[in-house]
């Protein structure tokens, strides 16, 4: 027996769950061959005598999180859901460690031995009572090419990026788009609006400061350029840590700390009739230039609490990775990380520039025009928009919201987890009287370096509890 869940390609009617229907042992052959074979995200499910098989494709907007517990296989894209049903809740002793220290890489670890997740191309067969993840070949990568003297890279960027969209089923009059105002997003949102007119709604949280009035003004110039219906909220009400914003579900250890105002905004947008928001994830990476090696690490490169043996557990970063994806490890990590959230709003994320075509055209190009966002930025240029908007002064990041949070809530949740006990301390993770000390800093206003790394730790420890 077999089924797939699959996305919903453009033109196509849609299909609800149907009832399973006897076949011929070449037409089942036939269905699965194609099956695998679907364009866009897919799992499929075949269930024979021998046991159960999960698998899925080279695109993974979604996570897929498997546990055994005796008989049964469980599997969910929020990970929280499958707390009740695993069969212990031992800690990966690996994925903690990079969650600790913001080292995370794209794998089948999770947080707890007993929770697996699907990585992309991958399989996972269950049989009486075992779980066995059954990993693909790497991914063939390709080098930088040569560019013909008459080369016309901006049109091929945006062809490219057209067809991406082209390839997804989404109604514009029911897509949001998430404009920050950085370099991914925006070429996101334009090449949208050049599809389809002033349908859409864009959205983001506003940052502080000076950079904030920056990204505000960038981000006004391109809705008048587009038509866009806009929402946006400050950042710094909903800062992390705020008791005010907890949003009263379990959150995944994988989420990200931003998810009080970032939820809100989906939510907003969820409330309007929206159906799909797309984002820029994945922008980076597709214009990367090749990794510089790192120098080995030392302590000072870590946060004081992080103990001698967690230390120690950085060393060996390369520990479960799963061979080479068709598109980078982090851009596979994000959005494995991001999904949950817009599916708990009822959104089906869309992420262009994480398409592996996005990711082969970025790899294609000379260096000269990934070396900071050249094409990127070049192609906004073209559009019309001024240096403000396509090259400006400020960074723009989430820092001096951080920072006010960790001011104003970090002392009191820090006391709050060492009263209360963590599953990080009792583990051997992280030091209680090192953790202690940073909540005197912070209430000090003195913080050393990496001191803001706490609001991960507190971020971990409210998931595991």
């Amino acid at each position: 027996m077999v089924f797939q869940v699959r996305e919903r390609l453009p033109g196509q009617q849609a299909h609800g769950p149907a009832s399973p229907r006897p076949v011929s042992e070449r037409a089942y052959n036939e269905a699965v061959v194609e099956a695998r074979a679907w364009a866009r995200s897919h799992h499929l499910i075949e269930i024979t005598p021998q046991g159960v098989t999960v698998s899925t494709g080279a695109h993974c907007p979604a996570p897929v999180y498997l546990t055994a517990h005796h008989t049964a296989l469980h599997a969910h894209w929020d990970i929280t859901a499958l707390r009740k049903v695993m069969p212990h809740q031992r800690l990966d002793p690996v994925e903690i460690t990079r969650l600790l220290a913001l080292t995370g890489h794209y794998s089948t670890h999770t947080a707890w031995e007993a929770v697996h997740l699907l990585s992309e191309r991958s399989s996972a067969h269950f049989h009486d009572g075992e779980l066995t993840v059954y990993l693909p070949e790497a991914a063939r990568h390709d080098e930088p090419r040569e560019l013909a003297p008459d080369a016309r890279v901006l049109d091929g960027y945006e062809q490219i990026l057209d067809a991406v969209l082209a390839d997804h089923h989404y109604l514009p009059e029911r897509t949001a788009i998430e404009l920050s105002g950085g370099m991914d997003s925006s070429n996101v949102a334009m090449s949208l609006s050049i599809r389809h007119g002033p349908t859409l709604v864009s959205g983001a949280l506003l940052q502080e400061g000076a950079a904030g009035e920056q990204q505000k003004q960038r981000r006004e110039a391109m809705i008048r350029y587009a038509g866009f219906r806009d929402t946006t909220l400050r950042a710094a009400d909903y800062l992390p840590m705020d008791p005010q914003h907890a949003l009263g579900i379990p959150l995944g250890p994988h989420e990200e700390i931003y998810i009080a105002g970032h939820g809100t905004l989906l939510a907003k947008w969820k409330a309007d009739g929206m159906l799909w928001a797309a984002a820029g994830v994945g922008g980076d990476e597709m214009l990367s230039l090749p990794p510089e090696p790192h120098p080995p690490l030392t302590s000072a490169d870590v946060p004081r609490w992080l103990t001698p043996s967690t230390f120690e557990a950085l060393r060996d970063q390369e520990s479960g990775i799963p061979p080479a994806p068709p598109i980078s490890d982090s851009t596979l990590r994000a959005l494995a990380c991001g999904a949950p959230m817009y599916l708990r709003a009822g959104l089906w994320p869309l992420y262009p520039l994480a398409d592996p075509a996005m990711w082969r055209f970025g790899q294609w190009l000379p260096f000269s025009w990934r070396r900071n966002k050249r094409l990127a930025r070049f192609r906004l240029q073209r559009l019309g928009f001024d240096l403000e908007v396509t090259h400006p002064p400020l960074r723009e990041n989430f820092h001096e919201v951080l920072q006010k949070a960790l001011a104003r809530f970090g002392p009191d949740a820090i006391r709050a987890m060492l009263d209360s006990g963590s599953p990080l301390i009792d583990g051997g993770f992280v030091d209680a009287d090192e953790l202690s000390a940073a909540a005197v800093r912070l209430e000090h206003q003195q913080p050393a370096a990496r001191d803001e790394m706490v609001a991960h730790v507190l971020r971990l420890h409210h998931a595991l509890i």
